[in-house]
């Protein structure tokens, strides 16, 4: 069965979120378009995503010597592993999240070193590091409140996707789509349109995705 990844990248807020509500409709009609695919949803914020901490590489450390872990540490390896064979596991991956200060949420970030794993994602050659995930495809989803991938060239620099895309092609995917919602802040009288015409072109996007 073919498995699709969704990673909320988003705050639990009062406030509609943009990114949430675009890809909400990608998914209901992703359901409709793919009837038969499993779809999972890994909430960054709600679920936590397992550290990166003094614990972390202290647990790596025992478990290279085959030193005893301790309870706290043998479970956070077991998240990590957890999460890890989740990644692995799906065939598809779509990230949803806001812009901040010009790049992702730091739990996007810290996701992405969760799954930047040697041998399991991608490994090391005499010629570089080569992906081992070639048969993934990848859709991002990201909001922002200026303009920043504007086909008039009038933007502001943006780190967060080329970073994606990046740690992605790192692990094999090349096949990385996306879909923008900008200019909600610095238009906000155009915001209901700008929303709509993302969920218009995530609708289209996901019957063949």
């Amino acid at each position: 069965m073919t498995k699709l990844l969704m990673i909320n990248a988003h705050p639990h807020t009062t406030v509609p979120s943009a990114s949430l509500t675009v890809a909400a409709s990608f998914k209901t009609a992703y359901q409709q378009a793919h009837p038969t695919d499993e779809i999972i949803t890994r909430d960054l914020y709600q679920d936590g995503v397992p550290a990166l901490n003094d614990t972390t590489f202290e647990a790596w450390r025992k478990q290279k010597y085959g030193e005893d872990l301790t309870a706290d540490e043998a479970d956070l390896l077991n998240r990590h592993a957890a999460w890890l064979d989740e990644f692995l596991a799906a065939d598809k991956l779509v990230f949803v999240n806001p812009m901040y200060n010009h790049f992702l949420p730091a739990e996007l970030k810290q996701y992405l070193d969760l799954t930047a794993v040697a041998r399991k994602t991608f490994k090391y050659t005499a010629t570089g590091p080569v992906g081992l995930l070639t048969d993934k495809r990848a859709l991002h989803i990201q909001a922002a409140g200026g303009y920043y991938h504007q086909a008039d060239g009038h933007n502001q620099v943006e780190a967060g996707d080329p970073y994606l895309r990046d740690m992605l092609a790192l692990y094999g995917i090349q096949d990385y789509r996306t879909i923008f919602i900008e200019g909600l802040d610095q238009f906000p009288e155009q915001r209901d349109q700008t929303i709509a015409n993302a969920k218009a072109t995530a609708e289209k996007l996901a019957a063949d995705f």
